[in-house]
C-alpha cells in the first residue's frame, strides 16, 4: 500500500532536480519517465502533482488491493461424457457374451426386464440381433449379427 506522506516526501526531490520520482513510486513510470526528462513538464506537471498526489495515492491502493483479493474463476470440470446408450450396451453384452439371454441383458444394465425386451425386439427388426439357442441347455439367446 502507498502513502501520501511517502509520496510527497519523493515529490520534494524535484526541488533538487530529480523530479517524476514519486511517479515512479505511484506506479506510473512511463509518466515518471517523462517528468525526469523535462523537470516535471518544466514544473508546470510538478506543481499540479502536489495537488494530485492524494488521489493518485488512493487509486494505486485501489487497484492494488483489488488485485490481492480478486479471486480467479473456479476453474470447472468438463461435464462427464453423456451415459451409454441401452440398446448400444445391449448389442455389445450380446456380443461380449456370444450370445446372451434376457436375463443376461437384466443383470449387465440394471434395467427393468419389459424395457430390455422391448429393446431386443427393435434390434431384432432392425436386424442387428437374432434369436437362437444355446446348445447346452436350449435356452433363448440373441447374437449380434
Amino acid at each position: 500500500m502507498r502513502k501520501n506522506g511517502t509520496a510527497y516526501l519523493l515529490w520534494c526531490c524535484s526541488l533538487f532536480g530529480l523530479s517524476g520520482i514519486h511517479r515512479f513510486y505511484l506506479g506510473k513510470p512511463v509518466s515518471g519517465f517523462i517528468y525526469l526528462c523535462t523537470f516535471g513538464l518544466f514544473g508546470i506537471g510538478q506543481l499540479v502533482d502536489l495537488f494530485l498526489i492524494p488521489e493518485i495515492v488512493e487509486e494505486k491502493n485501489l487497484k492494488q488491493q483489488f488485485l490481492l483479493t480478486a479471486t480467479p474463476p473456479p476453474i470447472s470440470a468438463p461435464p462427464p461424457p453423456p451415459p451409454p446408450r441401452l440398446d448400444v450396451t445391449i448389442l455389445k453384452i450380446c456380443r461380449d457374451y456370444d450370445g446372451a439371454t434376457l436375463s443376461d441383458c437384466v443383470i449387465e444394465t440394471g434395467f427393468a426386464p419389459a424395457d430390455i425386451k422391448k429393446i431386443i425386439h427393435q434390434l431384432s427388426v432392425d436386424g442387428l440381433l437374432f434369436v437362437d439357442n444355446r446348445a447346452s441347455d436350449g435356452a433363448v439367446i440373441y447374437r449380434t449379427l
